[in-house]
C-alpha cells in the first residue's frame, strides 16, 4: 500500500512540475482541459421475482429491487503525455422504496441516497506504453469491473500495459482497494497488503488469440493463480477453451483446477454456441476476486448461474444458446444453463441445478439501450437465485434502460 501511495504520489509531484517549469506551455495545459470529453449515462433498474416468503409474490414491493442512477465523468485531453479523469456516479430510489421496490442493487440501505467517485485518475502515455493511476475500472479474468447492476465495481490501482512487442499486449496491475457493487465505500481489496495481476494476450498466429493471467492475492491465504485462454475460428465455427488454477496457501487448503470449452457458429439466422466447464475438488470456487467472487469467467456462467453455480467446486456444467435478431437493432436469445454438482461441490452436494434465461436488448434509439430477461433458476437453495425452500425454483423478471450522453 506504502509503495502505491508513494507512487501515486510521484505522479502528482512530476506532473505538477511539469507545470511550473512550463510556463510558456501553460496556455496548452488550460486547452487540455478545454478540450477535454464529458461524458454521462441515466439508467433505471428494475428486477423482481416470485419468492414467496411471507407470501409475497412476483411484483410484490418486498420482493422487488429499483435503483434510478447518473454517472457524470470528464476526461481531459492528453497534454505532454499526461491525461486525468473523473467520473461521479449516484443512485436513488425516485421514491419506490415502500412503494413498488423495497431493495437496492447497490444501496446498503435502500431507503437512501448514495453517491461516490468512482473513477479519480492520472494516466500518462508514452510511445506504446501506458500508466494509470487511482480510481478505476479494471477488466481482466479474475479481477474485473463488472456491469450487470446500475454501475460497476470499481477499484483503487496503478495500471501499466505495454504493446511493444508485435501483435502483443501486456497488462500489469497493483491493486489495493474495491468499492463492491453493494457497499458504501472502497476498502481493501483482500487484505491490507495490495494485489498483483500480470497478463499477456498475443495474435500473432492469425485467427488466433492467446491469453494469460497471473495474480497474486495478499488475502489471509495468499493465493496464487492462473487464466489462461485460447480462441479462434475454423471456417465458420468459432472455438475457445479455458484453463483456471487456484492455489490458496492455508494449512488444510486445496487447490482447484477448472477448464472449459465453448463452440459457437450462425446458422441461418441464428447465432447457435454450446459450452462445457468443469470446477474440480478444491476449497475455492472458480470465481473471481473481485465482488465477493459473485461472476466468474467459466463460459457456462448465466445471470443466475454464475460464482455459485457454475464456479461452484466438484461441478461439471454445460450451456446451450440459441439468439436471433428478428429485426434490425433487436436481438433476442434463449439459455438452458445445467450444473452437476458433486458430493464435494461447495455449491448442492450430490444435486442439479438448472437456469433457463431468456433475454431481449434493444439499440434502435439513438444512445439508448433497452433490456429485459425472464429467469427460470432451479439452484437447490443455493446463492441469490433461490426459492423459498430448497426444492423451490425461481422466477425473475429484469428490465433496464440506458440513456448515454
Amino acid at each position: 500500500m506504502i509503495r502505491y501511495l508513494s507512487l501515486v504520489k510521484g505522479l502528482l509531484f512530476f506532473l505538477l512540475l511539469a507545470v511550473c517549469c512550463n510556463a510558456y506551455a501553460e496556455g496548452s495545459f488550460r486547452d487540455s482541459i478545454k478540450n477535454g470529453k464529458a461524458n454521462g449515462e441515466l439508467k433505471v433498474w428494475y428486477q423482481t421475482n416470485d419468492k414467496s416468503t411471507g407470501g409475497h409474490d412476483l411484483f410484490d414491493k418486498e420482493n422487488s429491487i429499483f435503483d434510478a442512477g447518473l454517472n457524470i465523468g470528464y476526461t481531459t485531453s492528453p497534454w505532454y503525455g499526461f491525461a486525468a479523469a473523473v467520473n461521479f456516479y449516484a443512485v436513488d430510489d425516485l421514491g419506490a422504496n415502500g412503494d413498488i421496490a423495497n431493495n437496492s442493487a447497490h444501496r446498503i440501505d435502500a431507503s437512501e441516497s448514495v453517491a461516490w467517485l468512482g473513477e479519480a485518475y492520472i494516466s500518462y502515455n508514452k510511445g506504446k506504453s501506458t500508466v494509470k493511476a487511482g480510481r478505476q475500472n479494471i477488466k481482466s479474468p479474475l479481477i474485473n469491473s463488472d456491469d450487470w447492476a446500475v454501475f460497476p465495481n470499481s477499484f483503487e490501482a496503478l495500471w501499466f500495459q505495454n504493446k511493444d512487442i508485435k501483435d502483443t499486449r501486456i497488462t500489469a496491475a497493483y491493486v489495493t482497494k474495491e468499492r463492491k457493487i453493494k457497499s458504501d465505500s472502497f476498502e481493501d481489496f483482500a487484505g491490507d497488503n495490495g494485489s498483483l495481476m500480470i497478463g499477456a494476450e498475443n495474435k500473432t498466429i492469425p485467427g488466433l488469440t492467446l491469453s494469460g493471467y497471473y495474480y497474486h492475492i495478499r488475502s489471509a491465504s495468499d493465493i496464487d493463480s492462473l487464466y489462461f485462454e485460447a480462441a479462434g475460428k475454423i471456417k465458420a465455427v468459432n472455438i475457445a477453451g479455458q484453463y483456471l488454477y487456484f492455489n490458496p496457501d492455508a494449512p488444510g487448503s486445496d487447490e482447484t483446477n477448472a477448464f472449459g470449452f465453448l463452440v459457437s457458429s450462425k446458422i441461418g439466422m441464428f447465432d447457435l454456441s454450446g459450452a462445457f466447464t468443469s470446477v474440480g475438488k478444491g476449497t475455492m470456487m472458480a470465481a473471481r476476486f473481485s465482488d465477493n467472487g459473485c461472476k466468474t469467467p467459466l463460459f457456462t456462467q448465466t445471470i443466475s448461474g454464475d460464482g455459485d453455480i457454475a464456479g461452484a467446486t466438484d461441478t461439471d456444467s454445460i450451456k446451450l444458446t440459441a439468439g436471433i435478431t428478428p429485426v434490425e437493432k433487436l436481438t433476442l436469445s434463449l439459455s438452458y444453463g445445467y450444473y452437476d454438482h458433486g458430493n464435494s461441490s461447495s455449491a448442492s452436494p450430490g444435486n442439479e441445478s438448472k437456469s433457463i434465461e431468456l433475454t431481449a436488448k434493444y439499440t434502435g434509439f439513438e444512445n439508448i439501450t433497452l433490456f429485459a430477461a425472464i429467469v427460470n433458476s432451479d439452484h437447490n437453495g443455493v446463492g441469490g437465485w433461490k426459492g423459498a425452500t430448497p426444492s423451490d425454483d425461481l422466477n425473475t423478471f429484469r428490465v433496464w434502460a440506458s440513456y448515454k450522453f
